[in-house]
């Protein structure tokens, strides 16, 4: 309505100096609009709307680790090591040397052969033994001529009598006996080739001077069987504890 009556007012254009004052105002008015608008149409066009970015979600992950080595592959049992080929140096086949002989030395014997012992044979130890004989042996040891020692049981069993009856036995108090007291002596007996004793000695005392005096008188008066030696009586000592209760 407001152009259609622009229009109108230009179709009847007053006349004079204000018609025309009025005309260039209405095309003024006409042209600012015009300009306000194409403004508005630019900057409707040219105005976008800013869109909100859309949110991204970032997560960090570590790598995996890289998968293990293969093993290394296995050697067979048939592979044989490789050997390098000996070489045989040809032998050299040389002549032996030929050594002389040496002779053997005389023998210091020899030199002195004047020098043995009277009455001494041919081919004797220098130094032996007066008379000795050619590749004889040295004389044995002589033999012991003294008594033999024999066990407690050996010798005790060589008795003839009974130790234990008087007057082969050693008289105890009858208040010991009563007591039941028993006393021990340890000696060494002596006996003769022909089976009386020759020797009593008292290695340990039996502790009661009444017994340990009587054993010196008693005991000689014991008698053995001959003990043989060889085909032959000999004498022989042994060592017991006599026992007295």
């Amino acid at each position: 309505m407001a152009f259609e009556a622009i229009l109108s007012q230009q179709r009847a254009v007053p006349s004079g100096k204000f018609g025309s004052l009025k005309v260039w105002v209405m095309a003024f008015t006409v042209v600012l609009h015009a300009i306000g608008l194409a403004f508005l149409i630019v900057q409707s066009i040219w105005q976008v709307d800013e869109l909100p970015m859309p949110a991204i979600e970032v997560t960090l992950s570590v790598a995996p680790p890289p998968p293990p080595p293969p093993p290394p592959p296995k050697r067979s049992s048939s592979t044989k090591p490789k050997t390098k080929p000996v070489e045989t140096k040809p032998k050299v086949l040389t002549a032996p040397k030929e050594t002389p002989k040496k002779e053997p030395e005389p023998a210091e014997e020899e030199s002195k052969e004047d020098e043995g012992e009277d009455q001494g044979v041919e081919g004797g130890v220098i130094g032996g033994v007066v008379g000795g004989i050619v590749g004889g042996t040295a004389p044995p040891p002589p033999k012991s001529t003294g008594p033999k020692l024999l066990s407690a049981k050996a010798g005790h069993s060589l008795l003839a009598i009974n130790p234990l009856v008087r007057p082969y036995k050693v008289n105890v108090p009858e208040e010991f006996v009563q007591r039941g007291d028993e006393f021990v002596a340890t000696i060494s007996i002596c006996v003769a080739p022909n089976g009386t004793v020759a020797s009593v000695k008292i290695l340990k005392q039996s502790g009661n001077p009444m017994i340990d005096g009587q054993i010196p008188k008693v005991i000689p008066t014991w008698k053995y069987h001959p003990f043989i030696n060889e085909g032959q009586p000999a004498g022989f000592c042994y060592n017991m504890n006599y026992r007295v209760k």
